[in-house]
């Protein structure tokens, strides 16, 4: 029997944060990424621009060398013997701090995309706002992995399938409550492993690839399902044997009984986040909802990725979590960012619709700049 969530949580009291990539732009208007000689410098020098804040709160990653509120993402590649080499770019990205509430987060995400965003100009790059890569059909590790990191990935889920990560750009929208325990965090996260389809489609944002017209509204989308996890719970101990990918442990204290949802698109209006983040919330609150999953249903992902709400079976299920993520939420400070999903939900209209119709207009893939939440 699942646990029961209880109903006397304030909802104002989410705390919530946000891990944004972003794709550079530099001359001839096109993707500055892995395939230029001078991306892992270039890339390096813009985030060496901006500052070290010294959050407690957000962790240095596996090989501690992401240091800042900013930092390059990409394919990390080491030797023979396992020592880290370089990390080979397809971008860049920025973290909040975890912040109380939606409004603090969206104004911190506003903040830190605009210095991310000077930074890139003074490199002479802009920021590209894209769910993936539209121009390369695949990546290709170059040179080909060595033995000892194959048996590292085979061992750590989070380098599954670089083939995919590699052109593909989504948030981490992350949030907890000091109230939920362990057991209530791992039921959190399965509900949102089995409602993935209908959340993902909020947020669809990647209609090109290689070059061309994809036949649908999230390729990224699509080539993710199955091989990275749309959620993550992060608990202190771990429970033994852990055979879902769901859960893993926290790597610093401060990301005990965080919950991550990592299959949103990226997109260019970062207003969105505040929609997004008060549908994560309401969900968790919710009281009502059954389902529950240890992985997302990959079919009814990928019929997500190419239907969105025209698919008459998902948009019924986004109608029932949008719904109930309105009730719980009634009454708090997040409530009213949920009329722009109904909104949306009505009018069948993705990220990706926007994107198609610049496409259609004049003829070129549109690589967008984000545009900061108001201030």
């Amino acid at each position: 029997m699942r646990p029961a969530i209880h109903t006397d949580f304030d909802a104002d009291d989410l705390r919530f944060g946000i891990e944004a990539e972003f794709g550079l732009v530099a001359e001839g208007d096109r993707l500055f990424d892995f395939t230029a000689d001078t991306a892992g410098q270039r890339s390096q020098r813009i985030i060496d621009r901006l500052p070290d804040h010294s959050d407690a709160d957000l962790t240095r990653g596996d090989l501690a060398i992401k240091w800042t509120r900013w930092y390059v993402e990409g394919d990390e590649r080491f030797d023979a013997e396992g020592t880290f080499l370089r990390c080979v770019p397809k971008g860049v990205e920025t973290r909040t701090p975890i912040c109380d509430g939606i409004e603090p987060t969206l104004q911190a995400l506003g903040q830190q995309t605009t210095a991310l965003s000077a930074a890139a100009a003074a490199e002479g790059c802009r920021l590209a706002a894209i769910g993936y890569n539209p121009h390369l059909p695949a990546y290709v590790p170059e040179p080909p992995y060595l033995p000892w990191e194959l048996e590292m990935r085979r061992a750590h889920p989070e380098y599954d399938a670089p083939e995919v990560y590699m052109l593909t750009y989504g948030p981490d929208v992350n949030f907890s409550h000091s109230g939920w325990g362990p057991e209530q965090s791992v039921d959190i996260g399965r509900k949102l492993a089995y409602y993935a389809p209908a959340l993902v489609s909020f947020a669809a944002g990647s209609p090109f690839h290689a070059g061309k017209r994809w036949d649908g509204l999230s390729v990224r989308g699509h080539l993710r399902a199955g091989h990275r996890p749309v959620a993550r719970v992060f608990l202190a101990t771990p429970p033994a044997g852990n055979p879902s990918r769901l859960i893993a442990r926290a790597r610093i204290e401060a990301e005990a009984g965080r919950i991550e949802f990592k299959a949103f698109d990226a997109f260019a209006d970062l207003a969105l986040f505040g929609p997004l983040m008060a549908l994560l919330g309401g969900l968790a609150l919710d009281t009502e909802l059954p389902g529950r999953a240890d992985k997302a249903d990959v079919a009814a992902l990928r019929r997500a990725a190419v239907l969105g709400f025209d698919d008459d079976r998902l948009r019924a299920e986004a109608a029932t979590v949008l719904d109930a993520a309105t009730a719980a939420l009634a009454g708090s400070s997040h409530a009213p960012y949920l009329e722009a999903l109904h909104i949306a939900l009505q009018e069948r209209r993705t990220p990706a619709h926007a994107l198609v119709t610049a496409f259609e207009e004049n003829g070129r893939i549109p690589l967008p700049e984000p545009v900061p939440p108001p201030a």
